[in-house]
């Protein structure tokens, strides 16, 4: 599963305070899925070659904010471990 689909399905950004909350789907499989996604990674700094996959440096870039995953920001995150933009 892909960082996108947990952003669209987990995360809410309210307007006034413009902080995340989650939202969990009423699907005990996908909510099962998607909660167990999540906490695989977290908002640590860790270096793209410490990524262990695709998947936490595309979590690292679009959930934590951490631009810097993205150094010639082509939407490619921690190019050693991915090689197409994050869904």
């Amino acid at each position: 599963m892909r960082v996108g689909v947990v952003l669209s399905l987990l995360l809410i950004t309210t307007a006034a305070t413009a902080e995340p909350r989650i939202v969990v789907p009423a699907r005990p499989d996908v909510r099962d899925a998607l909660l167990q996604l999540a906490a695989a990674y977290d908002c640590s700094d860790k270096s793209c070659k410490q990524m262990s996959s695709c998947d936490e440096a595309c979590y690292k870039l679009v959930v934590c904010g951490q631009k810097k995953r993205d150094g010639d920001n082509d939407g490619i995150p921690c190019e050693n471990v991915c090689s197409a933009r994050c869904e």
